[in-house]
């Protein structure tokens, strides 16, 4: 019987166990976090107490029989409702899609479905099944209260504190008005009838770490018009009632993946003090709890894991379209800001940026350490052996990583010796003066804080590593890391991508969390509803659908047939099974029947892609997007195509699409001439406006715009021209339907940085003078980073002093084969985080090298977020 590759399951990458450890962590973070009452006192510490309000508490919740209070037991437990407020829909989106729901559930629930299911319907059901966790594990633990979600919004990104709601076919709720006051729970059960306008928990849930501060701002109006709202007019007792009104709201701030002491400052500046930091009856109205949630890495798929650090959204949850060229916007629908590089170029955080990549490769080096033993001097204890960084952030990130090795080895050596005493310890009393888990250390040298949040995930992490045995291999997953900064090549995400997940990004926009969302009449125009046009499903792009692993990677000139095929094979499947004229024993039939939800899913997943692969199709074959593409092409071979910009601004071309080629012109040309450089902004300006005068600017600084103003000629040589002839950057004769180059991404050209990780492999042998072209970092100063870590853990500086000539990449993988005496087919892995963002042609061209037998490792790939030419130019222009 013939079988559809469709069917298949497919196959885990070398670092699943890691994968579903962090997925795993995240989830059960965010449920302890949410199940928590932060009135009772910081999660990770003792209980305080707050008495504001004498015996009372000071903003009581509900309990079963509608009586406030702070008691109960197991058998009447209190209940604590929760109205979650995102900062951005971006962030909501990676709490839903990629924390709250897990991917074998998303599957599993999905596998008996014939038509994909509606966006706000979805996402109802992935709340209330938070809800029966949160409920169970209450009841498991020894908490005397329940905790509840009902309801979610989003803060406008507007900034004048009212939120919106996740769906575009509901209307905005004003600031002032009160939110709660639903006469329903959605998110509840039927019987959910209480009124909970009064002590409903307001949950902020925002972005840390500095890059959202203007949702930061939104919180705290909002916060401050609720309380203004709640104070209602009373003739007999005014005052009493406003005072006991403000003082039962109760205001919660958690920050993903941190707070720092800026974001504590900056509130501060806006009237929000945390209450669970002062510990002191407060003089202000409402009660405000800041806490931490550390998720950090979201695993996208086996081998792609992301911080996900976007600076908002201005979109609604479902409002992708497709492209329109005629839009001055860009023709992509308000698409979420990546943050990270205007946060380290514009707004000169490096640090910041720098210190959250270091503890997200903390946590991945404490699940990296297998079941080796802890105890041997020679074992690095999960450290990842070999470290190359390119760029000045990649060498900003191995030093802090570094140091907080430090840090994370001496904690454990304190908690060792605190555990060395407990046991002659006979009251059970902890020795004084010792440092444990929960206790914050500050680094001298730099003053960062390591914060108690980050310290008890990765107790957690560590505790469930060590438990799973079976699963974890007994060597370190993890051989080398090669860290890259963005700034090395911003020429890539500026080029118009040819595969097939890179041209739904271009299309339709690829959303924060690795999905994208269409409207239901696209993939199922035969639908009889009559509503597809209003209606928005979200589909999930990432490897729990095999047939989009298979063909994500795909040229455009072959993704078309390959679908085709598939479509073939499962027909041909389905059809000589159910030949009447072939006989069926009870066995098969009872296999065919097993098989029926397997089928439906694959066909529904196979009739999706094929509609979304003919809607991209058709925007390839468009006469615009085959200029573009040409545009580009001339560029890349550093011709000057100053009369083509021209003409596309006189045309009406929306601006981030110009601005990319604007942007890529001069990256090219080691700048622009000042005479065209001031002609073409003066056309910028007169037909986009003025507002893009400090667009241009701010490009300028973040040096993806550039002007000459000495005399050069174009023919001359240029950085670009050295490193496109020292990299072998184009190579016009790779075939796109039998690849043998990771070119064919593109058409003919490959990606700076993956050209540097074949570089890599060799010792970065005879490139010597396109090495001289990359940026320095003033810790360093040659732009390459090349160490090995050891144990016990020591700084940069000091593993730089060694000066010891370490081997390639490619020798480092062959002894590393041969000393674990692994198979043929089982490859090293090597990490490569980008700081800065990975466009998805990289990504790609990445696992084109990891297949291929000749590349020594196996990639995976780690990242701040995924970006494409638009979404890298509103970041540095918002």
């Amino acid at each position: 019987m013939a079988t559809s590759t469709t069917t298949t399951t497919p196959r885990r990458g070398p670092l699943s166990h890691i994968v579903d450890a962090l997925r795993l962590d995240n989830r059960q973070l965010l449920l302890e976090t949410l199940s928590h009452d932060p009135r009772l006192g910081d999660i990770y510490n003792q209980p305080y107490t707050n008495n504001n309000n004498g015996g009372d508490s000071a903003g009581g919740f509900i309990q079963e029989d509608g009586i406030t209070g702070v008691g109960g037991n197991d058998n009447n437990k209190s209940t604590v409702e929760q109205q979650l407020i995102f900062g951005s829909a971006d962030l909501r989106r990676v709490i839903l899609r990629q924390v709250m729901n897990s991917k074998k559930k998303e599957t599993k629930s999905k596998k008996s479905k014939k038509h994909n299911v509606i966006c706000q319907v979805e996402e109802e059901e992935i709340i209330k099944d938070l809800n029966g966790e949160l409920k169970l594990l209450s009841s498991s633990d020894s908490s005397n209260h329940t905790t509840r979600i009902v309801g979610d919004e989003i803060l406008s990104p507007s900034g004048d504190g009212s939120v919106i709601s996740p769906y575009n076919n509901a209307t905005s709720t004003p600031a002032g008005s009160n939110p709660f006051g639903h006469s329903t729970n959605p998110f509840g059960d039927d019987d959910d009838t209480n009124d909970t306008s009064s002590s409903t928990i307001t949950t902020y849930i925002l972005r840390g770490g500095g890059f959202d501060l203007p949702s930061l701002s939104a919180a705290a109006l909002h916060r401050r018009q609720q309380l203004k709202s709640s104070s209602g007019s009373n003739r007999y007792h005014p005052q009493q009632q406003q005072q006991q009104k403000q003082q039962d709201k109760v205001f919660r701030f958690i920050f993903v993946p941190r707070i720092t002491e800026m974001e504590r400052a900056f509130l501060s500046e806006l009237g929000v003090v945390d209450d669970n930091v002062s510990n002191t009856p407060s003089s202000q109205v409402g009660t405000n709890y800041f806490e931490s949630l550390p998720i950090d890495l979201i695993p996208l798929d086996d081998d792609v894991l992301s911080l996900e650090l976007t600076g908002g959204s201005s979109a609604n949850y479902g409002t992708s379209l497709v492209v329109n060229e005629s839009d001055k916007s860009g023709g992509l629908p308000s698409p979420s800001a990546a943050a990270c590089m205007r946060h380290s170029n514009i707004e000169g955080c490096e640090a910041d940026v720098a210190d959250i990549v270091a503890r997200s490769l903390i946590k991945l080096q404490l699940l990296n350490r297998g079941n080796s033993d802890d105890n041997d001097e020679s074992s690095l204890k999960g450290a990842i052996a070999r470290v190359q960084g390119l760029g000045p952030l990649a060498t900003a990130v191995i030093d802090r990583m570094m140091l907080l090795r430090i840090e994370e080895e001496r904690m454990e050596a304190a908690q060792a010796e605190e555990d060395l005493n407990n046991q002659y310890d006979i009251d059970g009393e902890q020795s004084g003066g010792v440092i444990n888990d929960h206790d914050e250390v500050v680094n001298a040298a730099d003053g960062v804080e390591i914060t108690t949040h980050t310290k008890t995930a990765t107790s957690s992490l560590r505790q469930q590593n060590d438990n799973d045995t079976n699963s974890t291999p007994t060597s370190p997953s993890i051989q080398a890391l090669l860290v890259i900064d963005r700034k090395i090549d911003l020429v890539t995400p500026m080029l118009t991508p040819l595969t097939y997940e890179g041209l739904i990004d271009d299309v339709l926009q690829i959303q924060v969390g690795g999905c994208v969302s269409v409207k239901k009449s696209i993939v199922e125009p035969d639908d009889e509803d009559g509503n597809g046009d209003q209606q928005e499903v979200i589909l999930p792009l990432n490897d729990s659908d095999p047939l989009y692993a298979e063909v994500r990677d795909k040229h455009v000139e072959t993704f078309g047939s390959f679908l085709q095929n598939q479509a073939k094979a499962l027909k041909e499947s389905h059809s000589q099974f159910t030949n009447r004229e072939t006989a069926r024993d009870l066995t098969e039939i009872h296999q065919f029947v097993k098989q029926i939800p397997v089928f439906t899913r694959n066909l529904r997943s196979l009739t999706n892609h094929i509609h979304i692969a003919e809607l991209v199709k058709s925007a390839a074959e468009a006469n615009s997007f085959r200029q573009r593409w040409q545009t580009e092409r001339s560029m890349l071979e550093s011709e000057p195509c100053y009369e083509t910009l021209e003409d596309l601004i006189a045309s009406g071309e929306p601006p981030y699409r110009w601005l990319r080629l604007f942007c890529l012109q001069s990256l090219t040309s080691n700048g622009i001439k000042a005479t065209r450089y001031d002609s073409l902004r003066k056309e910028v300006v007169q037909t986009y406006g003025y507002e893009f005068l400090m667009v241009l600017n701010d490009l300028e600084k973040a040096g993806f715009l550039r002007k000459r103003e000495t005399f050069y000629m174009d023919s001359m040589a240029t950085p670009y021209s050295t490193l496109r002839k020292a990299l072998n950057l184009i190579n016009a004769d790779v075939d796109p339907s039998n690849p043998e180059d990771a070119a064919y991404v593109t058409s003919g050209y490959a990606p700076m940085t993956v050209r540097w990780v074949q570089a890599a492999m060799k010792g970065y042998a005879g490139v010597d003078e396109a090495m001289k072209e990359l940026p320095t970092s003033p810790l360093h100063r040659g732009p390459l980073i090349d160490i090995q870590q050891q144990c016990p853990a020591e700084s940069l500086s000091t593993a730089l002093k060694r000066r010891r000539k370490e081997p390639s990449l490619g020798t480092f993988a062959k002894r590393w084969t041969s000393e674990t005496l692994s198979s043929v087919e089982k490859k090293p892995v090597m990490l490569i985080y980008f700081v800065g963002g990975v466009t998805l042609t990289e990504l790609a061209a990445l696992r084109f090298l990891s297949r291929s037998s000749s590349f020594p490792y196996t990639i995976v790939c780690c990242t701040t977020e995924i970006v494409n030419g638009s979404t890298l130019l509103k970041s540095l222009s918002c």
